[in-house]
């Protein structure tokens, strides 16, 4: 265990939006996404409301049946795995009171296990898993929240306890707002009131409808300090057996990563069609391109990274012009045949 000196470094978005219905939440959350990235995903249990947003915002959205928090586990990798550079999620408190959700799977295990309180140690695993998510995601994460009225027992003149109303309280497991670097309040005027942040900007920050001018304060604070070292990969754990058993909803997948699953296998099938051929394509690095002489003529060899051969070319034009190609990524195409591989055309990538 070592001692360092701390550095300030560029961050991921942790932003958790709470308020009433009709606060302007998920509103919000699409106009600060719109502004800190380029691609934005949309994971909503709010019965498709998001799209209601779509001829504002550019979006995908996956819409969960269940809010089994397994369920958000794997769409927030999704989102990662595909580059998604936010990811909305509209509403996390269904992974607590949802379908599916923290509550309703302790209730389950109730009706299995008389002690409430072993009943609650099968559930909580699963709680502490998403929100080791939310924390570790290499991604942008805005948070919506549904709030509910928070009483708290003080004593009256005479000495009872009674209940007294406090104010108002998010939707999820106690504490959730620790897990946030915003924590903020929308009131049913769409004013934004920051209760929460280490954005030091954003200190007592309010502000009516927020828009760009919000975002770009986020966006700044986010990108200022120095990169981060990359993560290294752990082990994913295996499910915990003690989880309860519940049906899960299908795959989680955004409208991307069909397209990107639907390209590849395009592409790996037009591959397999030129092979037939004794033509294969493949992308690798110009390293350079070499001149021999031939009794044929001049031979012009292409050597590219990560191929065991050479590539044989004899238009003396086409090698002059592609030499402005070496040191670069290339696609290129080329015919295996008795007397090497000859290469058929080559271009930036």
């Amino acid at each position: 265990m070592v001692f360092k000196k701390a550095k300030k470094e560029q961050a991921k978005l942790r932003l958790a939006l709470s308020g009433p219905s009709g606060s302007g939440k998920t509103y919000t959350a699409l106009t600060f996404a719109k502004h800190i990235g380029k691609k934005v995903a949309v994971i909503d249990t709010e019965g498709n409301s998001a799209s209601k947003y779509a001829n504002l915002f550019d979006f995908d959205v996956v819409n969960l049946t269940s809010c089994h928090p397994n369920n958000f586990i794997q769409a927030i990798d999704e989102a990662c795995r595909y580059g998604y550079d936010v990811l909305i999620i509209d509403s996390l408190s269904h992974a607590w009171n949802g379908k599916d959700g923290i509550l309703e799977l302790a209730e389950r295990e109730k009706l299995r296990i008389t002690n409430k309180f072993q009943a609650w140690g099968k559930v909580s695993p699963l709680q502490t898993e998403l929100t080791n998510k939310l924390i570790t995601a290499p991604i942008n994460i805005i948070a919506t929240l549904r709030v509910k009225t928070a009483y708290d027992m003080q004593e009256d003149d005479n000495g009872k306890k009674k209940p007294v109303k406090i104010g108002l309280a998010p939707v999820q497991k106690e504490g959730i707002e620790y897990e946030f670097d915003i924590l903020a309040e929308m009131t049913p005027d769409n004013t934004f009131i920051v209760s929460k942040t280490r954005c030091p900007e954003l200190n007592g920050y309010l502000k009516q409808q927020p828009g760009a001018e919000t975002a770009e304060i986020i966006k700044k604070w986010l990108s200022d300090g120095v990169a981060p070292e990359p993560a290294k990969e752990e082990a994913q754990a295996p499910q915990s057996a003690s989880a309860p058993a519940v049906k899960e909803s299908k795959k989680i997948i955004f409208p991307t990563s069909v397209k990107a699953d639907k390209a590849e296998a395009e592409q790996n099938k037009a591959k397999e069609d030129l092979a037939k051929k004794g033509i294969f394509e493949d992308v690798g690095v110009l390293e350079k391109i070499a001149e021999k002489q031939e009794s044929s003529g001049t031979v012009y060899g292409y050597i590219i990274s990560g191929q065991p051969v050479g590539f044989r070319s004899y238009s003396s034009r086409a090698a002059e012009e592609n030499k402005k190609l070496i040191g670069q990524k290339v696609l290129f195409k080329a015919l295996v045949g008795p007397n090497g591989c000859n290469l058929i055309s080559i271009q930036g990538a």
